[in-house]
């Protein structure tokens, strides 16, 4: 029995004072990448019977999509739901988990169990390795534009302020975002402040990734009769004319949030109450795509943010292409 399955039973025993145990469940069933990242055991906890796909491994990153696709094809393949069983939760994942109705239980922490058992109190120290738990908009956009418009090393940041379009004083916080986050550092040339990154693009990439957000703020349909620039194709019409998947029917597009309002009021195109009477799904962005994007799609990098919780094997294997051809 693993040091995880061992806790796991101490704290049930703690919480419930039962003495519980773990069957082993029958697997073959099972794709490969989910027998080799989780063991499946039965149990029973207050009288219920759960089915528990206890985690052999923590992931280098954690994807709540990730779970949810998981859970679909567990699901399907077990007949029946499963319990998560994991030795750690990042506390900004937590509220997505639950939204989504992943039941999960973290030992000696935290435990969901709709209709069950709910104990979100927190056992545990949280490494923080920054008060902020992500980038305002500002700091995304600027560190999006790095890695693929314009490299702003050595730029002083009143340049870099005219580049992306924010104020001088935005990017003071910028920049102190940046170094909380360990990513970069402030260096005083001549009467300027400029920024150093410490990471080549790649690894800057994978070092910010904690701290980026999805850049939809909402998506709203739409009536549009002659839809085009300054929206920009995203979401599955984006990904489509990038890789080898299908489109969805209904083409969606990307504006900044204030431009979204702008088209709106004046009349350029009006919104429905649903699918049905849309001809276009908009959304609306925390930062303008447009500054990241020369072409008639939105930015790889903000495309593979804004569909990063995809429940969809195939989007997902998609995105990890277009990761991995990635001019870095």
């Amino acid at each position: 029995m693993s040091n995880l399955e061992s806790r796991l039973l101490d704290y049930w025993n703690d919480l419930t004072e039962e003495l519980g145990n773990l069957t082993p469940r029958q697997d073959s069933k099972l794709p490969l990448y989910l027998r080799q990242r989780y063991a499946i055991y039965a149990a029973s906890f207050l009288g219920r019977d759960l089915v528990l796909a206890v985690e052999k491994a923590p992931p280098e990153t954690f994807s709540v999509g990730e779970y949810e696709r998981h859970a679909a094809t567990l699901r399907e393949k077990l007949g029946e739901g499963v319990v998560f069983v994991i030795s750690s939760l990042p506390s900004s994942a937590r509220m997505p988990m639950i939204r989504r109705r992943i039941p999960f239980v973290v030992p000696k922490s935290q435990t969901f169990l709709p209709s069950v058992w709910i104990d979100l109190r927190e056992r545990q120290p949280v490494e923080r390795r920054s008060k902020r738990t992500r980038f305002t908009p500002a700091a995304q956009c600027l560190l999006l534009y790095h890695l693929q418009r314009k490299p702003m090393d050595a730029t002083p940041l009143q340049e870099v302020a005219k580049a992306i379009g924010y104020s001088p004083i935005m990017m003071t916080k910028v920049k102190a975002e940046f170094e909380a986050a360990g990513i970069c550092e402030a260096v005083k040339q001549g009467k300027s402040v400029v920024l150093r990154f410490k990471y080549a693009r790649k690894e800057l990439w994978e070092q910010a990734r904690p701290f980026l957000f999805a850049p939809d703020r909402s998506q709203h349909w739409i009536q549009w009769d002659q839809p085009g620039p300054p929206a920009l194709l995203a979401g599955m019409s984006a990904l489509a004319k990038k890789t080898m998947i299908s489109s969805d029917r209904m083409p969606t597009f990307a504006l900044d949030h204030r431009m979204y309002l702008r088209l709106l009021q004046t009349g350029t195109f009006h919104g429905c109450s649903g699918r049905e009477d849309a001809s276009v799904l908009v959304e609306s962005w925390a930062y303008d795509p447009g500054l990241l994007s020369d072409g008639e799609c939105v930015d790889e990098l903000s495309l593979c943010l804004s569909l990063a919780d995809s429940p969809d094997e195939r989007v997902q294997q998609q995105l990890e292409k277009l990761l991995e051809d990635f001019p870095w």
